[in-house]
This record gives C-alpha cells, structure tokens and sequence, in this order.
C-alpha cells in the first residue's frame, strides 16, 4: 500500500497499536476503519450507547483511499441535497474541534477557496450560483476582470483539450465563473486519526491489524463477522465502510448486484512551490477536468490528473497496484497546469502518489444504507467524494440506526442514497 503522506500530519501508513476485540459480541460492527468508517463509527458512538466495534486488516488509518485523497471541501454538486450534505461537513471541517470533541487534533482547515473555470452560458452559472446560495454556501459569480485582478497569473481558458492532439487546441476565454469563498482543504490522515481517536473517547473499539475473512449468517441474515483469526464476532448489524475493497465484502453475503462499484487507480502530482508563487485558490479546471491546490505547507502544490480513461486505471485487487504515477501522466499533467497557470516556470522536482476512488459508474454518488441482505448495511462507491462527504455521511448512518440527531447533522433524507433509488443527476464524471 502506498506509504507517502501528502503534507505533514499523519504519515499515511503509520502503525497503530493493534488489538483484538475484547469481546466477541457488538451492536455494530463497522469493516472498514478509514475516513468513512471512522466517521460511522464516531457518529453513532456520539449518540447513542451502542457497542460499537471497527475492524481494519490495515496497520492504522489512512492507508486506503483516505491517505490519497486530496482533501478539499467544496459544495458545488448538481444535486441541492448534496449540496447541503457537503456544506455540513465542511462545517465539520471548519470547526474541527468542536466536531470531534478533541482538545488538540491533528488535522485543522485552511481556506483558500475554490474557483471554478468550466464552459457554462450566464443560465448555467446563474442556476449553478443561486442553487450554492439557496443553500447556505458563500459564493460569488465573478467576471473575467474580477478573476484576474485577484489572480493575474491564471488563463481562463475554458475550450476542451484534447490531449491526442494539442496543436490543434485554440484557448477560448471564459465570461464568468463560480467562486466558493469558504472551500478549503484538511488533513486526510490526520482527520482519519482524529476520527478513530473520537470515536474510541465515546466507548468504540477500533482493531487495527484484523482483517474480515467472512461473514457470519444465520437464515439469510447477516448476523456478524468472521476474523482472519479465525475468530466470530456476533453483532445486530454490519456496516461495509471498505471503500475499495467493499464489493469483497458485499460478495460474501450475496449483496448489491444492482450498482456497478470500480475501484479505479487515479494519479496525483506534487509540484514544488515556492513562497515566491502564488497562492492560487482550488482551481477546478474545465478543460483537463483536473484541479489543482496548494498543500497546506505551502511547499507543493498538488494536481489532480486529468479525468481521461488513460490515467483512471480500473483495477481488480485493491491490495496490489501501481503507486507511483506513470511518465505520461505526469508530462500531461504538468501540461496541463502549464496551460491554466503559464507565467508560473516549472522548477525542482515533481514526485507522485496514487491511491483508489470506487467509483459508482452509474452517478458517481455513493450507496447509503440497508443492502437487500438483512443485517449487512453499505456505505460504498463514493466516487472519490468520500473525504467531502464523511461527517455528514457519518450522521446520516447514524441517525437512521439510533433515531438521534446531534450538532452538524445534515438536513437532508438519510434515504438520499439507498440501495433502491434510480441514479442521481450529474454534470458528469466525478465532479458530481
């Protein structure tokens, strides 16, 4: 598994202490102890007095997909609800401590706001911007002068490349674009941390180092977890939080045959930054479909390869991948950062990582909830939106599981994502 940290906090891949269950018998059971599942795991412990139990083969958090995820947290998706959702965690994000409970956590927010330089007419951006400001998100609809009189190093190019042929690419300018003033960026290993170490403050066990090997069942019911131990642990309810390892999981129960979950190898390039460039908002770049931040050192700056099948590898066994970028990416990455910022000279080093999205080939929005198989829930294919998303997804898991609210809980359906629904609306790919 990748072992290389994005910034400082967490290093991805460190060692926790591990420990079995001291007990062979929990309310819930959570497979899965990255962002997502430490999020579950937390929400429900917070609110009720659940047993609550998180199992994960991996040595400690943040060694799935959380360890690679870029960690912004902006609200622009095309469904109203899924605004809402991810404006409450960033909420969570943006008042981290308070959130979690912790004096001192690990991971905190850094502002830098998200610009978004996409091809929409005036209609679009208007119904984009009043559907952002309806529900509780601070945006701005800025014209061209007002973009680069803030950042005068950026093109606002919105015409399509295609990166079979770029000779032939003609810049063509943008009007207007959306701005969301409070988008930021966290600490992806240091958040998953935080979030175990909230969770096991209100009573959770977390059992780094202990893979599930099955699941226990009786008449059809899921009825608990088999550890690769050999050990059974008899629980109400399962929780599948796995992210790229989920359809393993939902396969040993015979469930979710319905949504089309891929775990996909997706490439991200660390480009040295110097206090001399600028700081450059979260750029969401329409032309590559990439985007672009600063790390919160402020030494690197990270891009997100462009959303073309070359660089999105489907990948069968989520335990063995390639982690390093390949060549052609990261040429065609820099490139591509090249084009929407070309005053800024590239010098130094650029060095790499990739890590996993599940991404739902129907809508790119996750499943939430009960599975056809009584017993088993799910809380997989987030497409890479599972760091936007996770305290509120937390909330919703347990809110329908314990009947409880709490503070920063969305205001949205916790049905928003259930196994049965037909897909949702997209713009399109895994911007959502």
């Amino acid at each position: 598994m990748n072992q290389v940290a994005l910034d400082e906090g967490v290093e991805i891949g460190k060692t926790f202490a591990m420990s079995r269950p001291s007990s062979t018998t929990f309310d819930l059971v959570v497979v899965g102890g990255g962002v997502i599942g430490s999020a579950v795991a937390y929400q429900v412990a917070r609110r009720s007095d659940l047993k609550v139990l998180v199992v994960d083969k991996a040595a400690g958090p943040a060694t799935g997909s959380t360890g690679a995820s870029v960690a912004i947290s902006r609200c622009r998706y095309t469904v109203p609800e899924v605004v809402r959702l991810a404006y409450c965690s960033q909420l969570a994000y943006r008042s981290w401590g308070d959130f979690t409970g912790l004096d001192d956590p690990i991971s905190d927010y850094t502002q830098l706001g998200a610009l978004w330089v996409f091809d929409r007419s005036q209609s679009q951006l208007e119904t984009e911007y009043e559907r952002l400001r309806e529900n509780g998100v601070a945006v701005d609809m800025l014209s061209r002068a007002e973009v680069l009189n803030r950042w005068p190093e950026l093109d606002l190019c919105v015409e399509p490349i295609d990166f079979g042929d770029l000779e032939q690419h003609r810049c063509r300018q943008g009007d207007s674009f959306l701005f969301e003033n409070e988008a930021g960026i966290a600490d992806p290993a240091g958040a998953n941390a935080d979030l175990v170490a909230s969770a096991q403050r209100q009573g959770a066990e977390v059992a780094f180092g202990t893979g599930v090997a099955g699941l226990v069942t009786d008449q059809g019911r899921v009825i608990g977890v088999r550890l690769d131990n050999g050990d059974e642990v008899h629980c109400s309810l399962v929780v599948n939080a796995a992210g790229p390892w989920c359809n393993e999981i939902n396969q040993m129960a015979g469930a979710q045959k319905r949504w089309t979950l891929t775990p996909t190898r997706i490439q991200l390039i660390l480009r040295e930054w110097s206090g001399a460039d600028p700081r450059l908002p979260i750029t969401f770049d329409g032309s590559t479909d990439g985007c672009y931040r600063i790390e919160r050192s402020g030494s690197q700056i990270l891009l997100v390869s462009p959303e073309i099948p070359e660089f999105m590898e489907p990948i069968s066994d989520p335990d063995h991948f390639e982690v390093n970028p390949d060549r052609n990416c990261v040429e065609t990455t820099l490139a591509a950062f090249q084009h929407r910022v070309p005053g800024i000279k590239h010098v130094g080093t650029s060095t790499g990582l990739c890590g996993l999205y599940t991404i739902n080939e129907q809508d790119s929005h996750p499943i939430v909830g009960p599975s056809e198989v009584e017993g088993l829930w799910l809380v997989n294919g987030f497409s890479g939106h599972g760091f936007k998303l996770a305290p509120g997804i937390g909330a919703m898991v347990a809110r329908s599981i314990t009947g409880n609210d709490a503070p920063f809980d969305p205001d949205v359906d916790d049905d928003l994502f259930a196994l049965d629904r037909d897909p949702l609306a997209t713009s399109g790919g895994v911007f959502a």
